[in-house]
């Protein structure tokens, strides 16, 4: 069975690749964050130590935000 894969660019708000399998080529400086069954863990809203912004496994740069760069 395929990991579930919730990229997000660290620059913008991008949800494209939000339940992807693999991680796209074109993406670049992918890391590993989180598991899939954290970041889809349900948060309180009286959870200090939790954000409901942080839904994503993985973090990179899209390549929107590489061309924004050059």
């Amino acid at each position: 069975m395929n990991k579930l894969v919730r990229l997000a660019c660290t620059d913008c708000d991008t949800e494209e690749c939000n339940g992807i399998l693999e991680i796209p080529a074109s993406w670049k400086d992918v890391t590993e964050v989180q598991s899939p069954v954290a970041a889809m863990a349900e948060v309180s809203a009286t959870d200090k130590t939790q954000s409901v912004m942080k839904w994503y496994t993985h973090l990179g740069l899209c390549p929107m935000c590489q061309k924004e760069e050059d």
